[in-house]
């Protein structure tokens, strides 16, 4: 649910306004409501530098654990020392990477020549003698070096090329193959080289991991200077009065949150007062959600924040999107993978990871006993065991009604929710229209069951569907004239009963998904099985074609659980309910530590 908020507004005197803003920061509960200007504050740019030369440092620092202090104190000298002193060393290893990746590329290239010594080559040259190295195809070699004049000796081949020298005193020869260019260096002063670097590289990143224990420092500093940048976009985008002698502060919190602000206010030398959000205000975003829907918000955030009036769906899809990832994944095994791995992982996670560690395994269950019920254990069909055919429930052709009925019972949901909604909103006049689908809907689905057995159609299913047909023929929109909306309620009828039926077969995925995944594993199952009778290696090879078999099929088909059912959710549950969002997230104005 969307946690209600109220408005604030605050009117400081202006030799006030530093130590008020100090202080709210300091409170950490006020959204404030800011009118950006086109130029930006002198000092953004320089905290922004700050932060961003602090983050790179904590990025790379990440790796290593480092205490947490709670404040910088005289510090600020020792931080801004330890990120320039890192700065310095990482522009030495980033320069010595460079220059060790250019001599091993050189060193490589010069491998097939052997140790030439530059002082070998100048001997020679000081003789009359001109030495000339090439490169050619191995079947080409032959014929580069069929004139008897040309004095030419193979240095090395590989399976490509042949690597070979000329030596010249008065004519230049002339092959029809590439020339090499012996470098300045040659191989052991190269090697040499790299063997500095190597060590440079080392030593410096010795250097940087000790740098890495001041984190704390770094921490602690990047945090005040992000505290800074907070303070100094509100200070300067304030709405101004009365000649810049009394500045305005219009806000947001949470309602919970008002008497506590309240007892705050009445301490300072300021006027301030409270109001209830208007429909035209832009009220920040607080999701309050149970610990069950809770874990569910950042799929929320991936799409969009409700916006004031609407309903935060996060609990109302929740089971729904449980639910769609065992059917999509529908393997026991597979859920108990993504059980154990999220066990596993849960000691080593971070505290604000644990969540998404949790999600996991709620997903685990899911798929663990959605798998169990429709048959399907890394790719073995349960049916076919005695001790455990009992557990199957739902055969192939359930699983594919069972998709079609949870798409009906989603999107009638959305369609009820969309009533209320607009009922909540509008007033009820406004919501007939929403209702009457809801109704003719609920009359129809009966009628075409009652055609396709040759059943007699239900009188009640007739009435619900002429009463919700009259409601969206006549009350689409209040404002338009009688004929107007009967041309749009048979356009929306047209539109809508399109879309339900579009929306109710999208859903068939689900079953789709599940029973690909399942082929899958059993064609995995099979392949490996042949792989037994293989001589000696038999059984291994089918132990890690089973391996490999399997987790590739564990990911492509876990991709596909998660994706589909984001679908299904923001693109047929959203669109039924009416979703509109563009809602921003609450932020309060506060120290962040």
């Amino acid at each position: 649910m969307i946690a209600p908020m109220e408005k604030i507004t605050i009117l400081i005197f202006h030799k006030a306004k530093d130590d008020f803003l100090h202080s709210l920061q300091e409170l950490g509960v006020v959204h404030i409501s800011q009118d950006i200007k086109k130029r930006p504050h002198e000092g953004l740019r320089e905290i922004k530098s700050s932060i961003d030369r602090a983050d790179a440092f904590l990025k790379a620092a990440k790796k290593t654990s480092f205490t947490k202090s709670s404040s910088l104190g005289g510090e600020k000298q020792s931080a801004l020392s330890v990120i320039g002193e890192y700065e310095n060393i990482n522009r030495i290893i980033t320069a010595a990477r460079d220059e060790l990746d250019k001599a091993d590329r050189q060193i490589r290239n010069l491998a097939p020549w052997g140790d030439f010594s530059r002082e070998s080559m100048e001997k020679i040259r000081l003789s009359g003698l001109c030495v000339r190295f090439f490169i050619t195809p191995v079947k080409n070699f032959a014929s580069c070096v069929v004139d008897e004049n040309i004095c030419a000796f193979e240095i090395s081949r590989d399976r490509t090329y042949v690597y070979f020298v000329v030596f010249e005193k008065e004519r230049i020869v002339k092959l029809d193959c590439d020339e090499f260019f012996y470098p300045d260096l040659d191989l052991k002063t190269l090697q040499d080289k790299a063997r500095v670097l190597t060590e440079t590289i080392t030593e410096n990143e010795k250097r940087l991991f000790a740098l890495f224990s001041k984190g704390a420092v770094i921490e602690t500093y990047c945090n005040e200077q992000k505290s800074g940048l907070n303070y100094v976009t509100v200070s300067s985008n304030l709405t101004s009065a009365a000649e810049d002698t009394v500045y305005i502060i219009n806000g947001w919190l949470p309602q919970n949150a008002k008497i506590k602000v309240q007892a705050w206010l009445d301490e300072k030398d300021v006027y301030a007062y409270f109001s209830k959000p208007r429909v035209e205000d832009d009220v920040p975003i607080l999701l309050q959600n149970n610990r069950f829907a809770k874990l569910f918000e950042p799929i929320t955030r991936m799409f969009s924040l409700p916006n004031y009036t609407e309903f935060d769906l996060t609990a109302f899809f929740a089971p729904f999107f449980t639910l769609f990832f065992g059917f999509c994944l529908g393997d026991a095994g597979y859920g108990l993978m993504i059980l154990l791995l999220c066990a596993i992982l849960w000691k080593k996670a971070a505290q604000d990871k644990r969540p998404f560690l949790t999600l996991g395994a709620v997903f685990g269950i899911s798929t663990f006993l959605f798998g169990l019920i429709s048959g399907n254990l890394f790719g073995i069909e349960l049916i076919k065991i005695d001790f455990m055919k009992n557990v199957v429930l739902l055969s192939q052709d359930q699983l594919f009604y069972l998709s079609l009925k949870i798409g009906i019972v989603q999107i009638f949901f959305g369609l009820f929710l969309k009533a209320f909604s607009k009922m909540r909103q509008f007033g009820f006049m406004a919501s007939l229209s929403s209702w009457g689908w809801l109704i003719m809907l609920t009359g129809v689905l009966p009628l075409v069951l009652a055609f396709l057995s040759d059943a007699a159609a239900p009188k009640w299913g007739v009435w619900a569907s002429l009463i919700g047909l009259t409601l969206i023929l006549l009350f689409n929109d209040l404002k338009a004239n009688i004929f107007l909306r009967l041309g749009k309620g048979v356009w929306e009828l047209y539109g809508g009963l399109t879309g339900f039926l579009g929306d109710v077969l999208s859903y068939v995925r689900l079953f789709a998904l599940g029973i690909s995944g399942a082929i899958l594993g059993l064609v995995v199952n099979e392949i490996g099985m042949q792989l037994r009778t293989i001589p000696f290696i038999g059984y291994l090879l089918t132990f890690v074609f089973l391996i490999v078999g399997h987790t590739a099929n564990f990911l492509l088909s876990g991709l596909s659980s998660f994706v589909h059912p984001l679908r299904l959710t923001f693109v047929e549950f959203y669109k039924n309910v009416g979703f509109e969002g563009g809602g921003k997230a609450y932020s309060p104005f506060r120290q962040i530590k």
